[in-house]
């Protein structure tokens, strides 16, 4: 081999190892580059977190700081209350962020101006529009169990605002009890305000986040901890309906909890 021909493999050969050492680096700091063909943050896929809750001997979902949120009138309320009380008894669907902490599938598809967010546990589907345009106008909003959501980009992250709850979601299940003292009631009203932080770390991990705002049931915002989906190597999520006669438990089984 001559020396010019040696020189220009080594060359490729350096080029291509700080081409790796940037794609690493990139991945270790959290930057992560893939666009959809409009040029927005590429998220979609089928992504599964860890189960998160909470007893006396652990806390992965930072619910001892929600339940010291609650107000008096709240706590008084919660007393009245008891896990059969929970929405999800009935088969309605848990409101985000309580549905990112399942540990369940979700299934994220975009095209353009709109991310859609569907869930494997108690089926449902999020429309949310990703041009920062305003929420639905007040004559045509009403309550529901998800919300009313619009989203805007901050550099690799879509932040969006939900408002227009209905007051029946709780944020968390009746098996969560971060103390010996806890109901394992988690209250919301209508006045509930979620804000999510969804943001792709890398090829195959999607980070969520939501700060929860309630006036009427806490005394400050809550935060949720940072929530890491792996994704699934698979195409599709599953349909998988709950049926209030079946009762949730067997749902439940019929998903592999």
């Amino acid at each position: 081999m001559s020396r010019r021909a040696m020189a220009v493999v080594v060359g490729a050969v350096v080029v291509a190892a700080a081409l790796l050492a940037g794609v690493r680096m990139a991945t270790s700091t959290g930057s992560f580059a893939a666009k959809t063909a409009w040029g927005e943050p590429d998220l979609t896929g089928v992504w599964r977190a860890a189960r998160l809750g909470a007893d006396s001997e652990r806390d992965t979902f930072n619910l001892a700081k929600l339940e010291a949120l609650y107000t008096p009138e709240a706590r008084a309320r919660m007393k009245t209350l008891s896990a059969n009380d929970d929405p999800t008894m009935r088969c309605a669907p848990p409101l985000f962020p309580r549905a990112a902490m399942l540990g369940h599938s979700v299934q994220i598809i975009q095209r353009p101006g709109f991310a859609f967010v569907f869930t494997e546990a108690y089926p449902v589907y999020r429309i949310i529009p990703t041009t920062g345009r305003a929420h639905t106008a007040p004559q045509y909003l009403f309550p529901t169990h998800m919300g009313d959501s619009t989203a805007r980009w901050e550099g690799d992250t879509l932040v969006v605002d939900v408002i227009s709850f209905n007051g029946e979601g709780w944020l968390a299940s009746p098996l969560d009890k971060p103390t010996n003292a806890s109901t394992g009631v988690w209250l919301t009203s209508d006045a509930l305000h979620v804000v999510e932080r969804w943001r792709r770390v890398d090829a195959d991990t999607l980070e969520y986040q939501a700060r929860v705002e309630d006036p009427n049931t806490l005394t400050m915002p809550w935060e949720t901890p940072a929530i890491t989906f792996i994704r699934q190597p698979i195409e599709r999520i599953e349909e998988v309906l709950c049926r209030p006669e079946d009762g949730p438990d067997t749902y439940l089984a019929r998903l592999g909890s």
